[in-house]
């Protein structure tokens, strides 16, 4: 994982930790002819609002510092601001608007960041970290997790940033234990595969692409096993516990629909794998733990039986509104 050292100009706290999205600004920044301050972005494009803004310096123009106030007043200023160069322009800027400034020894590194599609970063200890993010998509059979995966993967890349796809259950040989039906399995058996996969899999895939600053779009996660194997009648309880050290997705959606439209998509599909859940009393059962999880506040709902394109659109929505990253303009 790349570290790259800061020193702090301005602070607004002694204990700071900021993230957020990444935007590099390899010129000298001039507020008043770069900035649009009605709308907070850069006149070439991309907007600085919610971001950590690093760029090679300020122009000397002395409306900065009014600039960037009037930017905080609209609620559209920079988490923070990371400079190459300092001068009483930017440190001005900063204390005014009470943005925290930080000076780097060389931009370089950060564009490098930048350009390999790192794009969600977090400043701890006076040091930029990548920082990656995970987004697990949810649903029972037929509501269309891997079609809708696949296509927002698709629209982070397009959008710059460093992205994979993934899916659970990930190996081979734990799906072809499901698969060929050779064993009579308990709900305890299958949870405990599925856990087993699952453990696996974070620590050799998940782990290393989120330490190397990727957004991870995983196609079933840890709720898969609460909602399936709880409606076979094991305890929920018992399936959080034996999944209790898997972090939080940053963001988990449920994709909802009727269990009976669901299996009516999967028979149409003539490349459907992994069957041996498409029972209609358990993903009816399935369905209520997960609309369960979503009470509770550990999943975002969005309507299934919705076209691709709209379930797209509100998945965009609540990814821009909850991690702040600027995906509509160039993803739809």
């Amino acid at each position: 994982m790349s570290e790259i050292d800061l020193y702090v100009v301005n602070s607004t706290g002694s204990e700071l930790k900021i993230c957020g999205e990444l935007l590099v600004y390899n010129r000298l920044l001039s507020p008043l002819g770069d900035i649009d301050t009605s709308t907070g972005r850069l006149r070439s494009g991309g907007r600085v609002s919610s971001k950590i803004v690093a760029a090679k310096g300020f122009t000397g123009s002395t409306v900065g510092p009014y600039v960037l106030y009037s930017l905080v007043k609209k609620g559209l200023a920079p988490r923070a601001l990371i400079v190459e160069q300092i001068d009483v322009n930017s440190v001005t800027s900063a204390v005014i608007s009470s943005v925290p400034l930080f000076r780097v020894g060389e931009l370089s590194p950060l564009e490098k960041l930048y350009s390999e599609g790192v794009r969600y970063v977090c400043i701890e200890d006076s040091r930029l970290r990548p920082r990656g993010i995970l987004v697990a998509i949810e649903g029972i059979d037929g509501a269309g997790k891997t079609t809708i995966a696949k296509y927002l993967f698709e629209i982070l890349k397009k959008c710059g940033f460093r992205a994979i796809y993934t899916y659970e259950p990930y190996y081979n040989s734990i799906r072809a234990i499901f698969e060929s039906r050779t064993m009579k399995l308990t709900p305890e058996a299958e949870a405990l595969l599925m856990v087993a996969d699952r453990y696996s899999h974070f620590n050799w895939v998940v782990r290393e692409e989120l330490k190397a600053g990727s957004v991870v779009i995983l196609d079933r996660y840890k709720y898969s096993t609460v909602a399936y194997q709880g409606a076979v009648g094991l305890s929920v309880d018992w399936l959080r516990e034996v999944q209790k050290y898997l972090p939080e997705p940053d963001i988990g959606i449920y994709l909802d629909i009727d269990p009976e439209e669901g299996l009516k998509r999967k028979a149409g599909n003539s490349a459907r794998v992994l069957t041996y859940f498409e029972d209609l009393e358990r993903l009816r059962k399935a369905r209520k733990i997960y609309l369960d999880m979503v009470a509770r506040g550990e999943m975002t709902l969005v309507d299934a039986s919705l076209k691709p394109s709209e379930i797209l659109e509100k998945i965009v929505d609540l990814i821009e509104e909850k991690l702040k990253l600027d995906l509509r303009e160039c993803a739809l």
